[in-house]
């Protein structure tokens, strides 16, 4: 322009009004993420409880104004749209901070499944910057679909984290339980209550069976579940049976009435009650695990493993693993088991017992040891009371009331140098009586005394059979079918044997047998037959014997041949006494002595 002054500049404000617009939205979003920040500052992932407060109602004018005092106090908690809780009070007695005193407090707190529990107490605090809540005064605490009721001194209500909770000595009732403690933590949402000290629940049993009570150092209880949870120092006591653990879980039927399972773990020890006749009763585990069914929470099974002992009566048994079968009456021991009493010890990969039947079935590589018990008439048939007896077989079977033990699959027994072995051994203690079957083979050590007192060569005898029964009352074993009788310089066969024993210092020896049908003898080179034999073991002696004097030794080294009425061996001797019909007796060498020959060769000296 021409009227301009010279020097003047033109401004351009459209580029000014850009830059503070683009100011000024950068402000805006700066404020708007602080406020954000600062809104959201606090939270803990879940929404916070949203608070409305009614009105209080004024106070009556006949009582004249009041300081700080107001009457049926309400607060109101939403979450999410839901309501959290709800607290009344039936006045508000004055103010500490942010805190209203309260008196006559009813809290409601509501839960995700629109079921309530309700605590009430005489005297509350309210904090609504903290949102949480005081009750003291006879607390109760009760929740309708929990079945839930609970007494305290002074109980916290946490609205941020849904919980209730106290220090202070509790009593309680849920479902058919009730119990007591000291502190208590109550999860609204999560359905779960934890009781940190003192614990003690009762099982009542109020339709059948025995009452239950259960202490610990430490409760925690699943409502949702129906389960709890001891530890520390767990004790379980129910009319006179105490189990001990340090790990106890429980779970409940849905009335909370009965048991249905439990399962114990570290140190598990079960003391049973004694007996009328004081029977003693103890288990002891790593851990059990139990299932109960019934009104009454019978027990149905039941399973220990780890270290497993148990003591009943008499009786204990060691094994890693015992399982319990009430439907059958039935213990499984697995894991190396072995049952012991006073004076006997049964081992095998697997035994199970029949408690109320009294019955044992063991099987896998069998063994079994008997100590002498020094009762009369206790020892096993068949051996002495002096030493014990050892068995060994495949399976055993063992009935107690019938005080009958059967042994199968290549059974064995022996004692010290005697020994008896077949397909199957039966012990029958009330018959008093050893009965053995297949492949029957027993063996007998005889020990001789020298004139000088120091024992000689022992003589070893064998008898083979396909059956066997011993009489212990007569202190005999009857051999039938296709007997043999061996020592190591004779042997004797006949259809049948019966071999007597005797009892020398608590051992049994065998003392003579006799031996009918079909008699033979053989001996080196020489032959002998008889209707009837009779070995006489302590002397040696083998008589053949013939009412017809048929009785015949035939020696085949000389030709020649003796027959008699009775033909004594003279096993040790080496030599048979003969009797002629005039009653002479006449020994008859079988191996006469070489006469001593000159040698031809000359004698040299080297």
């Amino acid at each position: 322009m021409a009227d301009q002054p010279q020097g003047s500049h033109r401004i351009h404000w459209r580029p000014l009004r850009a830059v503070m617009v683009l100011r000024v939205l950068v402000l805006m979003v700066l404020a708007g993420f602080s406020l954000a920040v600062i809104m959201s500052y606090g939270r803990k992932g879940r929404p916070q409880t949203d608070i409305t407060m009614a009105p209080s109602s004024p106070t009556p004018a006949q009582q004249g104004p009041v300081v700080d005092r107001s009457d049926q106090f309400e607060v109101n908690g939403s979450r999410e749209g839901r309501p959290a809780f709800t607290l009344r009070a039936r006045s508000v007695t004055g103010f500490a901070g942010d805190r209203k005193l309260l008196q006559g407090v009813e809290l409601l707190i509501h839960d995700d499944r629109g079921g309530n529990v309700k605590v009430s107490g005489i005297e509350g605090q309210f904090d609504v910057t903290d949102r949480r809540a005081r009750l003291s005064g006879d607390v109760t605490v009760e929740s309708e679909s929990e079945g839930l009721s609970l007494r305290t001194g002074t109980l916290f209500y946490d609205n941020e984290r849904d919980m209730i909770f106290t220090a202070d000595d509790i009593v309680f009732t849920v479902g058919g339980l009730s119990g007591q403690g000291r502190g208590m933590n109550y999860l609204v949402a999560e359905r779960q209550i934890k009781i940190p000290d003192r614990v003690v629940l009762r099982i009542s049993a109020a339709e059948a069976g025995l009452p239950a009570t259960i202490s610990s150092g430490d409760l925690v209880a699943v409502l949702e579940s129906n389960a709890a949870v001891f530890t520390d120092n767990v004790r379980l006591e129910r009319g006179g049976d105490v189990l001990y653990a340090n790990y106890l879980k429980v779970q409940f039927d849905e009335g909370r009435k009965a048991v249905r399972q439990m399962h114990a773990f570290g140190d598990v020890v079960i003391t049973g009650a004694p007996g009328p006749d004081g029977t003693v009763r103890e288990m002891r585990a790593d851990s059990l695990a139990s299932l109960f069914a019934g009104p009454s929470g019978e027990l149905r099974e039941a399973e220990l493993s780890g270290s497993c002992r148990v003591t009943y009566g008499p009786y204990t048994s060691r094994s890693r693993s015992a399982r319990y079968r009430a439907a059958s009456d039935l213990v499984e021991l697995r894991g190396d088991p072995v049952v012991m009493s006073a004076s006997d010890r049964i081992a095998a990969q697997e035994i199970d017992v029949k408690a109320g039947a009294k019955i044992l079935e063991a099987r896998g590589d069998v063994r079994t040891v008997s100590m002498p018990s020094g009762k009369a008439g206790a020892a096993t048939p068949g051996f002495g009371e002096k030493s014990a007896v050892s068995f060994q077989a495949r399976t055993l079977l063992y009935d107690q009331a019938a005080q009958r033990a059967v042994y199968a699959g290549s059974a064995r027994a022996w004692q010290e140098g005697n020994s008896i072995q077949a397909e199957e051994i039966v012990l029958d203690q009330q018959a008093r009586q050893l009965r053995a079957t297949g492949d029957v083979m027993a063996r007998f050590t005889q020990r001789h005394a020298t004139g000088s007192g120091i024992p000689s060569r022992p003589t070893v005898a064998s008898v083979t059979a396909a059956s066997m029964v011993f009489d212990d009352a007569q202190g005999v074993g009857r051999y039938r079918d296709n007997v043999h009788l061996t020592r190591e310089d004779a042997t004797l066969t006949a259809d049948a044997m019966d071999a007597y024993l005797v009892d020398r210092a608590g051992t049994r020896e065998l003392d003579h047998v006799v031996a009918t049908g079909s008699v033979a003898v053989k001996r080196d080179q020489a032959f002998g037959t008889a209707r009837t034999a009779e070995y006489h073991a302590a002397d040696d002696v083998l008589v053949l014997k013939d009412g017809e004097g048929l009785a015949e030794v035939v020696d085949a080294a000389t030709g020649r041949t003796l027959r008699g009425k009775t033909l004594t061996f003279d096993l040790a001797g080496d030599r048979i006494l003969t009797e002629s019909a005039r009653g002479a007796r006449t020994w008859i060498t079988l191996k006469p002595e070489a006469k001593d020959v000159q040698s031809v060769e000359p004698k040299t000296k080297h």
